[in-house]
C-alpha cells in the first residue's frame, strides 16, 4: 500500500501576490532559470516539473478578503524548492549571492538533508532544500 494520499497526487500550483510582473520575469525567468508563460497577460506562470507557481498581482488575487501585509498579500510562512543533490544547494546559494537577494540563513546540514534561506524581491522567504529521503 502506498504511504501517499489517495486523493492527493501533488501540489498542482501555489499562488502568490507579487508587486511587479517585470520584477517577477526577472526572478522566475533569469534567477531561478525557469521557464514560464504569460496568462492572460497578466500572471506569470512558472513551470516546475508536475506542478505550477502562479504569480499575480493582488488585484488578480482570489480571496481578496484575506490580502494583509505588504503588496495586499495573505501570509505566507515560506514556500521553496527542490534541489536534485545537496551539492546543488550549496551551487545554487552562490547563485542567489551573485543577484544579490537576501540571505536568510546559509547553507547548513540538517536531521532531513540540506538547505538555505533566502527573499525573493517581494520580500517572501524562499528555502531552497535537499531532503534526505533515507
Amino acid at each position: 500500500m502506498s504511504s501517499f494520499s489517495p486523493w492527493v497526487k501533488n501540489i498542482g500550483h501555489l499562488a502568490i501576490v507579487i508587486d511587479d510582473l517585470e520584477k517577477g520575469k526577472w526572478f522566475f525567468g533569469e534567477v531561478l532559470g525557469a521557464s514560464f508563460f504569460m496568462y492572460k497577460g497578466e500572471q506569470i506562470m512558472v513551470e516546475l516539473d508536475s506542478s505550477i507557481l502562479v504569480a499575480k498581482l493582488s488585484k488578480d488575487a482570489v480571496d481578496k478578503s484575506r490580502q494583509n501585509g505588504e503588496f495586499g498579500k495573505q501570509v505566507l510562512d515560506h514556500y521553496g524548492f527542490q534541489s536534485e543533490t545537496p551539492e546543488l544547494v550549496d551551487l545554487f546559494f552562490e547563485r542567489i549571492k551573485s543577484f544579490q537577494l537576501e540571505i536568510v540563513r546559509e547553507p547548513h546540514n540538517r536531521s532531513d538533508g540540506r538547505a538555505f534561506y533566502f527573499r525573493d524581491p517581494f520580500g517572501n522567504l524562499v528555502e531552497y532544500f535537499w531532503y534526505n529521503r533515507k
